[in-house]
C-alpha cells in the first residue's frame, strides 16, 4: 500500500509495508492472553475466547483449544456453565506475565473483546426467526425485552423471497442494535 506526499508541486511515492502478521503458538502466550480477557473483560464462553483470539489468525483454532484445558487443569480458570472465569491462580499468572504481552495487543485484545462481549449480550435479548406466511417471506425479530420477559420492540420484515428475509436476518445478526436503529431511523 502506498502512500502519497505532497512538497512543493511535487508528489512523491513511498511504499509502506504491512506490518507482519503475528501468530501465537506457545502455550504460556496464550495462557496469558486468555488470563488478560477474563480478567478485563470478565466471563467468556469458549465461541468467544476463539471469536477474539482468532482474529487475524492471532492464535490457531486448535491450539486454543489444547490450552484451554492445560488452563483448566492447572486451575487458572474455571468453566463454569456461563463460561470461564479467572481464579485467584490465573490471577496470578497474569501478574506474572501480562508484560509479556504487548501495549498494541492488549488494547487490540480489549477492543475485539468488548465487542464480542457486547454483541452477546445484545444476543441474548433478541430473538429471531425466518418464516413463510400467507405467501410472504417473513423475518421476525425481538428485541429488548422488557424484565418481565414482555416485548419492547418489534419489528417484522416481509421479502417476496426467502433468500430477502434471509438477508434482513444476516443483517440483524451482524449488528442487532445498528439495525434496528436504522429501521426506526427511516420513521421519524
Amino acid at each position: 500500500m502506498g502512500k502519497s506526499l505532497c512538497r512543493k508541486g511535487m508528489v512523491i511515492k513511498m511504499k509502506i509495508p504491512a506490518l507482519p502478521k503475528i501468530v501465537f503458538k506457545d502455550e504460556p502466550k496464550i495462557i496469558t492472553i486468555v488470563c488478560f480477557l477474563l480478567e478485563n473483560i470478565g466471563t467468556l464462553k469458549e465461541s468467544e475466547l476463539l471469536e477474539i483470539v482468532t482474529v487475524d489468525g492471532m492464535v490457531p483454532q486448535f491450539k486454543l483449544s489444547d490450552t484451554l484445558t492445560i488452563i483448566e487443569n492447572k486451575e487458572l480458570a474455571l468453566l463454569t456453565p456461563k463460561g470461564y472465569t479467572i481464579t485467584e491462580k490465573g490471577k496470578e499468572w497474569l501478574s506474572q506475565f501480562e508484560n509479556t504481552l504487548a501495549a498494541t495487543l492488549r488494547r487490540k485484545l480489549l477492543s475485539i473483546g468488548k465487542e464480542v462481549a457486547r454483541l452477546a449480550n445484545l444476543r441474548k435479548t433478541a430473538r429471531w426467526q425466518v418464516s413463510q406466511t400467507e405467501g410472504e417471506w417473513v423475518f421476525y425479530a425481538c428485541f429488548l425485552n422488557e424484565v418481565d420477559g414482555s416485548r419492547f420492540i418489534e419489528i417484522k420484515f416481509y421479502s417476496k423471497t426467502e433468500k430477502g428475509a434471509l438477508k434482513a436476518q444476516e443483517k440483524f445478526l451482524k449488528d442487532p442494535a445498528k439495525a434496528f436503529s436504522e429501521t426506526i431511523s427511516n420513521f421519524i
